[in-house]
């Protein structure tokens, strides 16, 4: 690539450019030290920040790459400047076991090892945990009767034959190509993809005439569930109620979020679930679009007690791993706080009068409009230090950043897997900027000889 880049400059702008991209060192060790230095450098600026920050939380989760290293990443949010920061603290790899005891004692050797420590033991009274949001909305979702379970495994089924059989899969493209079919492939299911069961239901439910042909044609059993009506109506509500499902997640996703939007998120859906859930008893089922299309053509089906049955199901699940509502014991924080007039006197008397303050100021009031909520309470915190609002918005309501982190260990392959990833993976994800000149000025210079 140098040699290339070095005729365009040497064309297109001189010499002199030519020259110095002649100087960029290209041994693998040199590179690799330099990246090193960077991320060193990033992650002393982030401890500092860290250190100064009057409250922080963390957010971990740990996953397996492909060389089946067991990785644990760790991601801070903190205060700095008068407003919320989220950056990745810390990559490491677990050496035995990934159970809670091994994270937190790696997490502990790290705090360690950079003066995080007493920071942490100091707070430790007032430490809270959360559940990540996303993770409980996708095992709250993977309930299912054994009707639709059926359904589901038929569904498995149909997409390994065609797909797990190059020939097989080659022919069926070129079956979905001769007809003009709107897709030309199945997707494949995997249970650890939280989407992954809403794609895959609607591609195959939009697919399913061309599946019943080339089933047909290979003599599959498979084929007589695809020319049965009922079968295809509850393919189509599984398809309905997982793109929803599906919806709410990615709704759920997102950095700078807090604990009360997405909880506010979650709330919403159970109460469109007992909504559904009595729509369905009655036999309406037009919040469903795919199924309720198929059933104008087929209105001799009928699925309504099994479509009720599994909405109540879920809303018990979702009852189940959302049993508390994170405004409990808390003051809203948000825009309602400003009309409230029995706020106060829950309060100590210091933190009312500061709460009366703000919310007796019209400018103030503006601003909470017009910024997120948690940079508005960060601006007001040298002036009303005791207000306890950060505190209950500081908390990550989900692993999302940790989720977008694996992603990016995609860069360590089967054909790099002695890479260490961790530098790599902090220049990649960090919002800092490494300090150049003073790197530069921390380097012995010395003439080639």
């Amino acid at each position: 690539v140098l040699p290339a880049a070095v005729d365009m400059c040497r064309e297109m702008i001189g010499e002199a450019a030519a020259k110095k991209l002649l100087t960029i060192p290209l041994s693998n060790d040199t590179v690799s030290h330099r990246i090193a230095d960077m991320a060193s450098d990033i992650q002393q600026q982030l401890i500092e920040r860290v250190k100064s920050s009057p409250f922080s939380s963390l957010q971990l989760d740990e996953s397996t790459d492909a060389t089946n290293a067991a990785l644990l990443l760790l991601f801070v949010r903190y205060l700095w400047d008068s407003s919320l920061h989220e950056d990745i603290l810390f990559c490491g790899e677990l050496p035995t076991r990934t159970t809670a005891q091994e994270c937190f004692r790696c997490i502990d050797n790290y705090f360690s090892e950079n003066g995080l420590d007493r920071q942490i033991l100091d707070r430790a009274p007032e430490a809270k945990w959360t559940h990540c949001f996303l993770h409980r909305e996708s095992l709250a979702a993977k309930n299912m009767s054994p009707e639709f379970h059926g359904v589901m495994d038929v569904s498995v089924k149909t997409i390994n034959f065609i797909k797990n059989n190059a020939l097989k899969s080659r022919c069926f493209t070129k079956l979905c190509e001769d007809i003009e079919a709107d897709h030309i492939q199945l997707l494949y299911h995997s249970e650890v993809r939280w989407l992954s069961r809403g794609l895959v239901l609607k591609r195959l439910f939009e697919l399913r005439n061309e599946v019943f042909s080339f089933l047909t044609e290979k003599k599959s059993p498979l084929a007589h569930y695809y020319a049965n009506t009922k079968f295809t109506a509850q393919l189509a509500y599984l398809c309905d109620i997982f793109t929803l499902l599906n919806q709410l997640n990615i709704s759920l996703q997102g950095r700078a979020s807090n604990m009360f939007v997405v909880a506010d998120k979650v709330q919403a859906f159970k109460r469109k679930l007992s909504l559904w859930t009595k729509r369905a008893q009655e036999k309406r089922m037009d919040m469903f679009l795919l199924l309720s299309d198929l059933l104008e053509n087929s209105p001799q089906v009928n699925i309504s007690d099994s479509v009720s049955q599994h909405l109540s199901q879920l809303a018990e699940k979702f009852d189940d791993y959302f049993p508390e509502d994170p405004r409990e014991g808390h003051v809203d924080f948000g825009p309602i706080f400003l009309d409230q007039k029995s706020v106060c006197s829950k309060l100590s008397l210091l933190k009312g009068n500061s709460l009366v303050d703000i919310a007796s100021d019209g400018d103030l009031k503006m601003s909470l409009k017009q910024q997120p909520l948690t940079d508005f309470w960060a601006h007001l915190l040298p002036e009303h230090p005791k207000l306890a609002a950060l505190k209950v918005l500081m908390p990550f309501p989900a692993t999302y950043n940790c989720e977008v982190g694996f992603s990016t260990l995609g860069l360590k392959t089967k054909h790099r897997n002695r890479l260490d990833v961790e530098p790599s993976v902090r220049l990649k994800l960090s919002s800092l900027e490494p300090d150049i000149q003073k790197l530069m000025c921390d380097k012995q210079h010395h003439s080639s000889h």
